[in-house]
């Protein structure tokens, strides 16, 4: 009998399923109808067990020592990140008294995989991966011994790479280290022996022309040699959308017409907040302020600077004078 319990056990745990499970079944092909009950009641009853005691994990479970243990899934209510929901996930994978292992999952809040990385008792090790929130490939390497090691790359958002080197062993870069521009053309490329810059490295614009080469030994670089662009500067067919000034707030005195931040477009506009404070002071367009002044106050409602703002664009902080109220 003892040598069924040990089958049973061994089949139960998965430890050699299908040898034990064909042993087992010709065994009991042999034994009377009793025994085969008997067997099938202790088969049962070592499977409450074993469920019992953890032999399949359950999610966001703890061990005996109040320790995390198997799969778990991480949600907006458990977490501290800000912008999940509360039944959102923020990570997933699994714990081994209370340590990350095996491979865990990151989101971004619009529930696009952030980040795939391999942990061993809790320390990143092996290959990870990380995207941008549209689910593009952000970036891609291998972590051994706390450094990067193997391969590494970064993309832009579009895909376009950004930067690709090699790291060696130790961490240090080794070979060639190669940057892009987000339109694609090389920005920057140089050689590297154990973390050193060795031999030329040469420099780029955005246009493709060369812009400087500089001469390495050992890491240390020869004076720049520059040279003229050739051809015209680069243009971004698609340039950001820049939005130029603070949005208009607050409100006109009843002599300037009593507008609101929400109704004024364009032309001069001096406004106040409810406490009667200036608020903005200078010539607006397409609701913003184009040339001005922003007033800021503080949690105290007392003037703490002053914004300039010339063509839409911050210029600095302006000189509080007599005739700004505060």
């Amino acid at each position: 009998m003892v040598f069924f319990f040990e089958k049973i056990y061994n089949f139960i745990t998965l430890k050699k399923f299908w040898p034990n499970f064909y042993v087992l079944c010709r065994a009991m092909q042999k034994m009377s109808f009793m025994i085969q009950k008997f067997i099938i009641v202790a088969v049962m009853f070592i499977s409450f067990m074993f469920f019992s005691e953890g032999g399949v994990s359950a999610q966001n479970a703890y061990d005996a020592d109040g320790k995390k243990t198997g799969p778990w899934i991480i949600t907006g209510d458990m977490s501290r990140q800000k912008g999940f929901d509360d039944g959102a996930k923020v990570e997933e994978g699994e714990y081994k008294k209370s340590r990350k292992v095996g491979v865990w999952i990151k989101y971004w809040p619009n529930g696009e995989k952030k980040a795939e990385v391999f942990y061993d008792r809790g320390r990143p090790t092996g290959d990870y991966k990380s995207f941008y929130e549209n689910g593009q490939l952000e970036e891609s390497g291998s972590m051994k011994g706390g450094n990067l090691v193997g391969e590494f790359a970064m993309y832009y958002p579009d895909g376009t790479p950004k930067q690709k080197k090699t790291f060696n062993e130790v961490g240090e870069t080794e070979g060639l280290v190669t940057f892009w521009f987000e339109n694609g053309q090389k920005e920057l490329e140089f050689q590297t022996i154990s973390g050193k810059e060795t031999g030329k490295a040469e420099w780029f614009y955005e246009n493709g022309d060369k812009k400087k080469e500089k001469t390495f030994v050992n890491g240390v670089a020869s004076e720049p040699v520059l040279f003229e662009r050739k051809n015209p500067p680069y243009e971004d067919p698609n340039p950001p959308i820049v939005e130029k000034g603070p949005k208009a707030k607050g409100d006109e005195n009843s002599a300037q017409g009593g507008k609101n931040g929400s109704q004024i477009v364009d032309g001069y506009h001096k406004t106040y907040d409810k406490a009667g404070n200036i608020l903005m002071d200078g010539e607006f367009s397409n609701g913003r302020l184009n040339d001005g002044r922003h007033y800021i106050y503080d949690e105290f409602g007392l003037l703490d600077h002053i914004e300039v703002f010339k063509k839409g664009v911050y210029a600095g902080n302006g000189v509080i004078g007599s005739k700004d109220k505060y």
